[in-house]
């Protein structure tokens, strides 16, 4: 991969950690500051409706991080008994079908983003289709990762699996 697209990438990648942060603690305060507002008398409404907003997008950013960094709950207690072959074959064949998986995410994700364009939020003037467009977003850079690792599960698989990859047969 030439560099230039491994710096954007690792850029890319920093400002998504980053927002996922900056998302999670937003969301964190604002319902803090609703349920307190809520408790003297004084609720702000707005505050469920962006806390919804930044939800989305950090769920969706956070699964990318989770599949780049390989994070994400991995049921092998069969698989790991395999010979590395068979688990390299096993693996290689999941992450196709998670590409192909994403792509249809973002096939019906996109026709929702746009048909959510007029609809509002409850309490805030905001299109709804922000919301939406986290989900084909998402995929797209999901799509990236798991094409990383597929390529790296092709040229060197023992590298990819969490204990290290030791043939177990």
């Amino acid at each position: 991969m030439p560099e230039v697209l491994k710096k954007t990438y690792r850029f890319i990648c920093k400002l998504e950690e980053k927002a996922i942060s900056i998302f999670l603690c937003a969301m964190t305060v604002l319902i803090l500051i609703s349920a307190i507002g809520r408790f003297v008398g004084h609720p702000i409404n707005w505050a469920v409706d962006i806390s919804l907003l930044l939800f989305a997008w950090g769920a969706f950013l956070g699964a990318d991080a989770g599949i780049r960094k390989n994070r994400l709950i991995n049921v092998d207690f069969l698989t790991s008994k395999m010979p590395l072959e068979i688990q390299k074959t096993i693996a290689v064949t999941w992450s196709v079908v998670i590409i192909l998986f994403l792509a249809v995410l973002i096939t019906y994700g996109i026709p929702l983003c746009i048909s959510n364009a007029k609809r509002q939020f409850q309490n805030i003037t905001l299109s709804y289709s922000y919301v939406t467009a986290s989900l084909p977003v998402s995929a797209f850079l999901m799509i990236i990762s798991t094409a990383i690792r597929l390529y790296r599960q092709i040229v060197d698989f023992p590298s990819t699996l969490r204990g290290g990859g030791t043939d177990a047969a």
